[in-house]
């Protein structure tokens, strides 16, 4: 189980941006999730399903995709490293 699982497209904030990456061509594309829980067929599904149900924009590729969670540009307090 992943965090993919766990999440549905609705509970995402609706201008939360989700990458969209395929995997077979390499191209990336960012939708939001407000745009993905109008469509019927994505409105109560989990982000594994969405997933499978998601294929590449490009109309000569149409492979399956790859999706993650953007950081909303937050900056974190933390740097790292030891000195």
């Amino acid at each position: 189980m992943s965090w993919k699982h766990d999440l549905k497209v609705a509970d995402l904030d609706s201008e939360r941006q989700i990458e969209v990456t395929c995997r077979k061509c390499g191209k990336m594309r960012y939708e939001r999730a407000g745009q993905l829980a109008m469509r019927e067929d994505l409105d109560q599904a989990y982000l594994d399903q969405v997933e499978k149900i998601l294929r590449c924009r490009d109309r000569f590729c149409k492979g399956p995709v790859r999706i993650s969670l953007t950081h909303q540009k937050q900056m974190e307090g933390f740097v790292g490293g030891m000195a």
